[in-house]
């Protein structure tokens, strides 16, 4: 008996059962969910942090005046 491609019988017939690619289909699914998962929190994630890099930055020249302020009238 000769098998295509030097292939046992066993593995053929194990991957082409349907079970089988049902399951490989189930893990590119997920695979496929969790692909947009992440991109959409990394999406979420990147504009928190750049709001809050310009409000940081809007306080920091807020800031920076005002200990100045202070600081003159410590030293006068």
């Amino acid at each position: 008996m000769i098998h295509r491609n030097n292939e046992s019988p066993l593995i053929s017939t194990h991957l082409r059962s349907p079970n089988v690619q049902e399951f490989l289909y189930s893990i590119f699914f997920l695979l496929l969910v969790a692909r947009y998962l992440v991109r959409t929190h990394h999406l979420f994630v990147f504009r928190a942090y750049s709001e809050l890099q310009t409000e940081f930055e809007k306080v920091k020249s807020l800031m920076i005046p005002s200990y100045m302020i202070e600081l003159r009238k410590l030293l006068d």
